[in-house]
């Protein structure tokens, strides 16, 4: 793919996500106007953490890590690639199937596990475990649809994948539209993901995939992935495991409410920090596998992400800690979620914000491990840093109540970055020079420049909390930008001559 190329996908991408964040925005907040607070939607939220967290502990980071750097090798002989996908398909199916039946079968101590706070009430736990038992189907449609997430993302196709989210965001707002039954909600939640294999069957057919019978389930392929995917397993527990402890700890706090307050400003979280994060490193993931042996490209494209990051992830990081009781008031303080529901919700948010660049790092860094076949990094990096988020969960609370919950992720999720950091200087000695740190430091002084200006213009528009989140917000931007300009970023710069060349070529 060449470089107009890959900015106009890169573009696509980033329109779809917005668009797919603002949907899951959307239900979020439809779900916070109907139910609120109350033992209802902490049941569901508990219920559906479960599965997809059983998932992404098991098999989640491995489906596309895994698969592709074996997959995109044999891309070239269609027999050998189809053959490959299909063992592989054959073990995901197996997996999931059997995770789905463990689940049903053990969904009252999961359930007892996750939900142990003092005070959460006997019909909570009863209602998610009748949930969770209907949405644990959804782990083996969540395996087919990321295997074929990777297969096409193998053949340079990334517009279909990018509305996927979209999609099943589509279908749980359209039934919430019409319906407020939790179980049929549940039920939904499974057709949405299901719809999300069904959308990329064409797609796959179209670009050459044909299932093929396996012989063995056990093939020399098969048997490589498996040895790339256990560190590459292990390494993608520490974002599931700490978010399931917290919830797991918010059920101690505030009668139990804490739990809904923490799912909400976790889900906002991720809008807000995975925009960018995710298209970047899901974008780069198949060019630095096939650049993985030349150290030159790698350290050229490497720095580019790193400088990428920091521009775009570091300005929204402060513009999220000094904006967190505004924006999660307009997101979600309507229907039955109160303004104390808002504080406590904005508090785990402010936490969490500290760690956003740290995140957004953590999937760029565990993207060129895993290209470069090296996972036993991000294994040890996630695990140290799942530690370290437990081990403050438990103590920070007693000290700062949520806050102090949200905190402890965002300090586990840097103690990871840190890790990874110093392992990826030890194999590209020369990956980030003074130029780059430079840089960082000019990001960061306009970072610093822009939270002061907001945090200014916040206190000024306060009486009206929509006018004071858009103004704040723009004028921010523009001024963070302007700074940028003056101190000439360089991936700012190169962007800005970017389309300079495509006016003047008329593209």
């Amino acid at each position: 793919m060449n470089y107009n190329k890959a900015v106009r996908v890169a573009g696509f991408m980033t329109v779809i996500t917005i668009l797919s964040k603002i949907l899951g925005l959307l239900r979020e907040m439809v779900l916070a106007y109907i139910y609120g607070s109350s033992y209802v939607l902490t049941a569901f939220l508990a219920a559906s953490k479960i599965p997809l967290t059983l998932f992404d502990i098991t098999i989640g980071g491995v489906i596309t890590s895994a698969f592709i750097p074996i997959f995109s090798e044999l891309t070239q002989d269609k027999d050998k690639a189809n053959r490959f996908a299909s063992e592989y398909l054959n073990l995901i199916l197996i997996i999931t199937i059997t995770l789905t039946l463990l689940g049903v079968t053990f969904a009252v101590p999961l359930i007892n596990f996750t939900l142990s706070g003092d005070n959460i009430a006997e019909e909570t736990l009863v209602l998610a475990t009748n949930l969770s038992r209907i949405m644990f189907g959804m782990i083996i449609f969540t395996g087919i649809a990321y295997t074929f997430v990777g297969i096409l993302n193998c053949y340079g196709q990334f517009y279909i994948t990018s509305i996927l989210s979209l999609v099943s965001n589509g279908i749980i707002i359209l039934y919430l539209m019409v319906n407020s039954n939790i179980y049929g909600l549940s039920i939904v939640m499974v057709i949405s993901w299901a719809f999300q294999v069904i959308v990329q069957l064409p797609f796959i057919y179209k670009y050459g995939f044909r299932y093929k019978k396996a012989s063995r389930l056990i093939t020399p392929e098969i048997h490589s992935t498996i040895n790339l995917a256990i560190p590459i397993l292990i390494s993608s527990w520490a974002y599931p495991l700490s978010s399931l402890i917290n919830m797991k700890m918010a059920s101690y706090l505030h009668d139990g409410k804490a739990v809904v307050a923490m799912e909400l400003a976790n889900r906002l979280y991720v809008v807000i920090s995975g925009i960018f994060a995710y298209v970047i490193s899901n974008l780069s993931y198949p060019y630095l596998s096939k650049i993985a042996n030349d150290n030159n490209d790698m350290i050229k494209l490497i720095r580019i992400l790193i400088k990428s990051i920091t521009f775009i992830i570091m300005p929204i990081m402060i513009g999220l800690i000094v904006l967190g009781h505004p924006i999660v008031s307009l997101a979600y303080e309507r229907g039955n979620f109160t303004k104390n529901d808002s504080m406590m919700t904005a508090n785990a948010l402010i936490g969490m914000g500290f760690g956003m660049l740290s995140f957004s790092y953590n999937e760029i860094q565990n993207k060129i491990f895993y290209s470069i076949k090296n996972a036993k990094v991000p294994m040890y990096s996630g695990m140290f840093g799942i530690i370290v988020s437990i081990v403050l969960s438990i103590i920070l609370p007693r000290y700062l109540d949520i806050f102090g919950l949200g905190l402890a992720v965002a300090i586990g999720t840097t103690t990871t970055s840190i890790i990874n950091f110093y392992n990826l200087y030890k194999k590209f000695p020369r990956v980030l020079t003074s130029a780059e740190y430079l840089e960082i430091f000019k990001c960061f002084i306009a970072t610093m420049i822009m939270g002061y200006a907001v945090s200014l213009i916040i206190n000024v528009l306060e009486a009206n909390i929509l006018l004071a989140v858009i103004g704040s917000t723009i004028i921010g931007a523009i001024i963070y930008l302007v700074v940028c300009i003056v101190f000439r970023v360089n991936i700012l710069m190169e962007f800005l001559i970017y389309l300079k060349k495509g006016r003047l070529n008329g593209k």
